[in-house]
């Protein structure tokens, strides 16, 4: 059997232990990777979203989180809030955080192009 302890630690780090630099460059390379593939996608997709919320007007056409169609009656930016018309007929008005906006629609139902798809 081999001691390892019989051995000065100034050998082993010569015997490619941690010391080579190479031995790092697989775990940094997978952390560069899994930021450009994972972290920055997603911190994209907020900013765009943010955007899109930054540009909610009166009389837009949105699409709530739980897939509600409704027209925007009126925003209230500074409590983070927005009043939608759920019917024209009937005037239904719902009150909804800001964040529950899912999609500003274009006039013939589809997306716009600074919402997510």
């Amino acid at each position: 059997m081999f001691d390892l302890t019989a051995v000065p630690v100034h050998i082993l780090a010569q015997e490619g232990g941690f010391a080579n630099p190479l031995t790092w460059l697989p775990i940094v390379a997978i952390l560069v990777l899994g930021y450009f593939m994972l972290i920055r996608p997603e911190q994209k997709k907020a900013s765009d979203a943010q955007k899109m919320l930054e540009g909610i007007k009166k009389n837009d056409p949105v699409e709530t989180i739980g897939g509600i169609i409704a027209t925007v009656v009126s925003v209230k930016k500074d409590q983070q809030e927005v009043v939608l018309r759920l019917d024209d007929k009937s005037g239904t008005e719902m009150r909804v955080r800001m964040r529950a906006i899912a999609t500003i629609l274009s006039r013939e139902g589809k997306t716009s192009d600074n919402a997510e798809s």
